[in-house]
């Protein structure tokens, strides 16, 4: 198969109603869902009707995709100093949310429970729950994002790892 595809972070909020029902989406945690971007250029979502013509499952298309998710793992990279930890992915970061197994190495070096923002598609914020400066640098972070608009705007909520992503409720919630 020439056609890769790449697991995606989407926001529903941001998707409309009609595309929503036209794009394959997997449920993923609050307002994210994952879509599949078509590579080598990684532009634009797999539809139904894509899928249809390529003679493709969608769990084909789900384990071609974090196939290659998997294999690029290896790039994910994280930058800066604690409190907050920033992930550097090939402008993909959001996608790295996906690779449980790499969370699972990280979540014991950070205070308390593994917490993200995830405001953006190339932008992913890392602290520990335990660490009350690094999650009011992460909340402001997000809230500075989603004050300034533009394209590729994900998640005003935080995420706390347990084994897997939840919306962390015991921060304050962003006032939408």
């Amino acid at each position: 198969m020439s056609t890769t595809f790449l697991p995606v972070l989407v926001s529903l909020d941001e998707l409309d109603p009609q595309d929503e029902e036209d794009i394959v989406l997997d449920e993923f945690v609050g307002d994210l869902a994952v879509g599949y971007a078509p590579g080598p250029a990684y532009q634009g979502l797999v539809t139904w009707r894509d899928l249809h013509g390529l003679r493709l499952h969608p769990h084909d298309l789900r384990r071609y995709a974090f196939e290659l998710l998997t294999k690029w793992a290896a790039e994910v990279q994280v930058d800066g100093r604690p409190p907050v930890l920033m992930l550097s992915f090939g402008g993909w970061e959001s996608s790295a949310v996906l690779l449980d197994e790499f969370w699972e190495r990280l979540a014991g070096q950070v205070p308390g429970e593994l917490v993200l923002g995830v405001p953006a598609r190339d932008v992913v914020m890392v602290t520990g729950s335990g660490s009350p400066p690094g999650v009011e640098k992460v909340r402001r972070a997000v809230d500075r994002m989603f004050f300034a608009g533009g394209r590729g705007l994900l998640s005003r909520d935080l995420l706390v790892w347990r084994r897997g992503w939840e919306i962390w409720r015991h921060y304050p919630p962003h006032p939408h």
